[in-house]
């Protein structure tokens, strides 16, 4: 049980010696306690826990006088304590963020459940209290990561840590949820860079397992996983990378009867002239059309849809192949979405996708390399970094990931968010801070579709692509073949100049430094017994 004290207040009124809540003390109520902190009638503190945490409030109160009745808030940012249910799109969806409860003395309550990372406590009517302390029990997955990435860039270090911390706290339930405050569900669309980060950090990935397994049994045939068609391609996509990491044959054969039948659901959806017709396109928010006036985003994600589908028809023809199953559904398929091509006129997420799945062109490379990090989204983030890497432009990939997740820790985010535009910055107050008249609030003014406003999750696993494109791309880990016994290391150093990275695999720990000698990567290798590795 790992109990977390607050760091600083934020703001106080009419509290007495409120330091004593920022002292480390026993989490237990004795009967002769001394060092109290009295809230007096009408009194309220904000506290700050010093970072993004998961889990519950927990209460230690000596004394209570009158009706014993206080309101809590928890909040990702000092604006969300500060708003109603309702302001600003306030809510307590997914997790209770906004009560009111009654504290009795001689008490040790467990208040709650969320992420966040200032709590916000008003006292009501007439109640006074003497409180010992209001601590965090934190409830974040706590296995130690076997991987790391360290280089001579600090920024690029923080960036890391922050994303590997962003991820450990959405495992729970030895499963993935998307967001830890809220959107406390399995998206298996979104697990796919959560498992890229999660091969990078931890030798055993059940979390992945589990997950793929759950959203299957949650829906049965002609249904789509999650109720989105494109997260049943993004199901085939995940099984095909946790087979080909672990070479787990017998949980391959396990999903055999629901993979060839989904497959043909797939080929039925596939028009003659190569449209997939799903009924519902869906690449990720930031690229999906608010309005039917949105023609271009659009026509953008129809062209993101068909090449999302190419890319799993891929990803299942290998799985075909290792189930011994016939594959002519999955070449029937991409024979007739070989039939039509798109062209991308705005969104660097659809540009990406293409690139991945071997549909696009150098105009899709050019799209995303203007403007730098404009256009960039915490879900696609991986795909858009390494799709222009892959072709050449590692140094202005890693200047567009530094700019991008840069600016969301000059706000002062110690998780990484749901989405995020760079023009956010603009003019905008830290979230660490009492919003401030003539600045723009970053929470509570931002966010789109489902996360408007206080709504906004500032701690969401996919945005942890950033982990995979510095293992995979920078210090260039990739497993060759199926249970991750034979690696390929290919660093790219992307404008550092050195670079030391850990990989985790089954059987230990592979280490690589790479460093930028007279214009040239020399590159070295530790990899334990039963680990082949290839350095190119």
């Amino acid at each position: 049980m790992d109990c977390i004290f607050p760091i600083r207040i934020v703001e106080e009124k009419g509290i007495a010696d409120s330091h004593r809540l920022l002292e480390t003390k026993p989490v237990q109520i004795g009967l002769n306690e001394t060092e109290l902190t009295v809230f007096e009638k009408g009194s309220h503190i904000i506290l700050d826990y010093g970072k993004e945490l998961s889990g519950s409030l927990r209460f230690l109160n000596f004394w209570s006088e009158g009706s014993g009745k206080v309101r809590i808030r928890l909040g990702e940012s000092v604006s969300e304590v500060c708003h109603d249910i309702g302001d600003h799109n306030a809510t307590n969806d997914h997790s209770t963020r906004d009560w009111t409860f009654f504290i009795p003395r001689f008490s040790d309550q467990l208040l709650m459940n969320s992420g966040f990372r200032f709590a916000r406590i008003d006292v009501l009517e007439d109640t006074v209290l003497s409180v010992k302390s209001i601590v965090c029990q934190s409830d974040a997955y706590d296995k130690p990561f076997d991987g790391s990435f360290k280089c001579n860039d600090e920024l690029v270090n923080r960036i890391f840590d922050v994303a590997a911390y962003t991820l450990r706290l959405c495992i729970h339930n030895d499963m993935i949820w998307d967001g830890v405050k809220r959107d406390r569900l399995v998206w298996i669309g979104d697990i796919h860079p959560e498992q890229m980060a999660a091969n990078s950090l931890f030798s055993g990935t059940t979390f992945i397992r589990n997950s793929i397994k759950f959203v299957k049994d949650q829906v049965k045939l002609p249904g789509w996983i999650n109720s989105i068609p494109t997260y049943s391609l993004w199901w085939i996509i995940n099984l095909r990378d946790y087979y080909f990491r672990t070479g787990d044959k017998a949980f391959l054969e396990s999903m055999r009867d629901y993979l060839v039948p989904l497959l043909k659901q797939i080929d039925e959806h596939i028009s003659d002239s190569g449209e997939p017709a799903f009924g519902y396109n869906f690449i990720d928010w930031p690229s999906h059309p608010q309005s039917e006036t949105e023609t271009v985003k659009a026509a953008d994600e129809e062209a993101g849809v068909h090449a999302l589908t190419v890319w799993c028809l891929t990803c299942a023809k290998e799985l075909l192949k290792e189930l011994g199953e016939d594959d002519k559904i999955v070449i029937s398929s991409l024979v007739k979405l070989s039939k039509i091509t798109y062209s991308v006129r705005e969104m660097k997420q659809i540009s990406a996708i293409r690139l991945v799945a071997r549909t696009g062109d150098e105009k899709d490379v050019k799209l995303i390399l203007e403007n730098g990090a404009k256009g960039l989204s915490t879900f696609m983030s991986y795909y858009i970094l390494s799709s222009v890497t892959e072709r050449g432009h590692g140094a202005e990939a890693m200047k567009m990931m530094k700019e991008y997740y840069g600016k969301m820790l000059e706000l002062g985010a110690t998780t990484f968010w749901e989405d995020f535009d760079i023009s956010w910055a603009e003019n905008a107050g830290k979230i660490d801070e009492l919003p401030t008249l003539g600045k723009k609030d970053v929470h509570a003014d931002y966010g789109a579709f489902c996360y408007k406003g206080l709504r906004h999750s500032f701690c969401h696993g996919w945005s942890s692509g950033v982990i995979p494109f510095l293992m995979r791309c920078v210090a260039g880990v990739r497993e060759v073949g199926a249970g991750g016994e034979e690696l390929l290391v290919s660093p790219n150093l992307c404008g550092l100049e050195k670079i030391e990275a850990v990989y985790p695999t089954f059987k230990g720990k592979v280490k690589i430094v790479a460093e930028n000698k007279n214009g040239k990567t020399v590159t070295n290798v530790e990899a334990p017994d039963g680990i082949k590795v290839t350095i190119r």
